[in-house]
């Protein structure tokens, strides 16, 4: 139970950034394969914290594997409260290729939880925010601002301090008010998200590094290629040093930050002729 808690602690300081991850993570992986579990309430809370931690280092293994095995879990009706059954819901939505299924999954965990307490509104807040997420993806602006706001506002009226949480929800309004045709609105969160986080934490972290990219990418649908050029290379410095044991997922990051620009090129060819 140490080792567990010592990994667990780890885990739930999502704004810090680990050298260790991968050896981390393979203990984790050899605990749900060998270990006596005893405690499976608290067993349960150990997974939950485990794969929000993995995402960060987009470890598809990990995650697909605590996945699982939390499934196997709330297969006992003795383990687990309507909170972790919501939960598992997200996570699944969170895999989900299939855009509907994976609204389908987050509409029915928010329909566990009618109820909003201070102790499941962070809970309740992101699920909100991952929906609105998800229906940005889908075009669905209506749903997508209605679902990302309510998630804000829970956020701001229950837990004003948990920042981790609320980088996420910033990033993904600040992308939907860019698509929405307010990308000033979203840069100037992003900016001064981007304040906060350097003085509670450093500018040479992993969510730094998420909102530069994020402020990068509206600029470049804006057209200020020179301008956005800076901040994605602010944003790969810091996955450099973060992901130095992973030169895959740099690398998938660049590709990813190129494919931006053809996208931007087409988006603004549409808004030209728009009003034309």
């Amino acid at each position: 139970m140490l080792l567990l808690s010592k990994l667990q602690d780890i885990c739930l300081h999502r704004g810090l950034d680990i050298t260790y991850y991968k050896v981390m993570f393979q203990t984790i992986e050899n605990i749900i394969s060998l270990a006596e579990k005893d405690d499976l309430q608290s067993y349960l809370r150990f997974l939950e914290d485990a794969f929000a931690y993995m995402v960060n280092y987009h470890y598809e293994k990990g995650m697909n594997l605590v996945l699982q095995e939390m499934q196997s879990l709330a297969g006992q009706p003795d383990v687990g409260t309507i909170e972790d059954r919501a939960l598992l819901l997200d996570y699944r939505a969170s895999r989900e290729k299939d855009q509907e299924k994976a609204v389908k999954l987050d509409e029915d965990a928010l329909a566990l939880l009618p109820i909003i307490s201070t102790e499941n509104s962070l809970l309740v807040s992101n699920i909100h925010s991952n929906l609105g997420a998800r229906y940005r993806k889908m075009q669905k602006y209506d749903l997508a601002r209605h679902h990302m706001e309510t998630g804000i506002q829970i956020m701001e009226k229950y837990q004003p301090a948990a920042m981790n949480d609320c980088i996420a929800q910033i990033a993904n309004y600040a992308v939907f008010l860019c698509d929405t045709g307010e990308p000033d609105r979203g840069l100037y969160a992003l900016r001064k998200l981007a304040r906060t986080i350097k003085e509670n934490n450093s500018d040479m972290c992993g969510d730094y590094a998420v909102v530069q990219e994020t402020i990068g990418s509206i600029l470049l649908l804006q057209g200020k290629i020179l301008e956005a050029g800076e901040h994605f290379k602010k944003a790969t410095a810091i996955y450099e040093i973060i992901w130095a044991d992973s030169p895959e997922l740099i690398e998938a990051k660049y590709q990813e930050i190129m494919n931006l620009y053809p996208q931007a090129s087409i988006h603004i060819a549409q808004e030209f002729l728009s009003k034309h």
